[in-house]
């Protein structure tokens, strides 16, 4: 048997590295891989196709063409047509433009990305796949950590994105861009380019463009620094999860436990408005969200001002936003997180 190339077997290497430590995928799961085509996402294809039969994993591919550009139904037949070489069972997914635009608050790039994930998960659910693996690299992981100091994120939001966060498998987040271009080369594949990735009106891909390789002219090293600070950031946020957990409990409205009767005068409401575009994100995912109102009516998840007033305001900003996601609305900003510790106690 031929052995497989050196730039495959360290991607598939660091790949299996962070699928062990996030503790999945279990022998006989489904993994859907999210494929567009580009040298990234054929890398981890092909990275996942290396280690799914000594750890009997179930191998498919999933592709969206969001009609977008000319071009882009060419990219999603190709994908589709390597699946096929491969043996893997593939899926295509056209985006309508009703599909787009019910995210058109999102921006451009927050609609498709929100429209691409709707349409990704039910794909993989259709092939019967408990996992979403996509290609996100620690180029990737840099870039999201300079646009979440840009728009003036906290410790959370410097945390980036995880490996593993719910169903969605990052296995890449350890591996250069430029690694996945070497191993694409060295195994005979011709990626497809996305000419959009091109262009400079996309914040991402200024940073991407200017920002990063200005970093590293100034500090060689810099993109894999930023992804270690966000890997620094993740572990002090799940250190951090039990406390506010702890807290955020503590801190709860007495009318909760009971079904809310009696809640208590002045309790903070976490529940947002209907669930907004770009609560269809995968965590870590950029998002532009509007700050309403905060609201004081009885909701799923009522917190005591009281009690609230009285935290550090470092953990009172964290229970804030765990009262959010326990309501199973959106994590509120930071202005609105200060908005809601800002209400009166009583």
């Amino acid at each position: 048997m031929t052995r497989a190339p050196a730039e495959l077997r360290l991607v598939a290497d660091r790949a299996a590295k962070a699928l062990a430590a996030a503790g999945v995928p279990a022998a006989g799961d489904g993994v859907a891989v999210a494929v567009s085509g580009g040298a990234d996402s054929l890398a981890l294809l092909h990275a996942l196709r290396t280690l799914a039969g000594p750890r009997d994993w179930r191998l498919a591919v999933v592709t969206v063409d969001h009609g977008l550009r000319p071009g882009s139904a060419a990219d999603a037949a190709f994908v589709a047509d390597h699946a096929k070489a491969l043996g893997l069972p593939a899926r295509v997914r056209t985006l309508a433009p009703a599909d787009l635009s019910q995210h058109r608050q999102a921006g451009p790039e927050g609609a498709a990305r929100a429209a691409r994930y709707g349409a990704l998960w039910p794909a993989a659910d259709e092939l019967g796949c408990r996992w979403l693996a996509t290609g996100h690299t620690l180029d990737d992981q840099a870039e999201t950590v300079l646009l979440q100091l840009l728009r003036g994120a906290g410790p959370d939001g410097l945390a980036g994105m995880a490996v593993r966060g719910g169903r969605l498998l990052r296995p890449l987040l350890g591996v250069r861009r430029a690694e996945t271009r070497a191993c694409c080369t060295a195994i005979g594949l011709e990626w497809r380019e996305d000419p959009t990735n091109a262009g400079d009106r996309p914040l991402r891909n200024r940073v991407r463009q200017r920002l990063l390789p200005l970093l590293e002219e100034l500090r060689p090293g810099a993109t894999r620094a930023l992804a270690r600070t966000a890997a620094l950031a993740a572990d002090e946020r799940d250190w951090l999860d039990r406390l506010v957990a702890e807290t955020l409990a503590a801190t709860l409205a007495a009318g909760v436990a009971g079904g809310m009767e009696g809640a208590a005068e002045g309790a903070v409401d976490s529940q947002a408005p209907p669930h907004p575009p770009w609560a269809t994100l995968p965590d870590g995912a950029p998002t532009t969200r509007g700050a309403g109102p905060a609201r004081l009516d009885a909701g799923p998840a009522r917190l005591d001002a009281q009690a609230l007033a009285a935290l550090p305001v470092a953990l009172a900003r964290r229970v804030v936003r765990a009262a959010a996601r326990q309501a199973g609305g959106p994590v509120p900003d930071a202005a609105a997180t200060d908005r809601i510790l800002g209400l009166p106690a009583d």
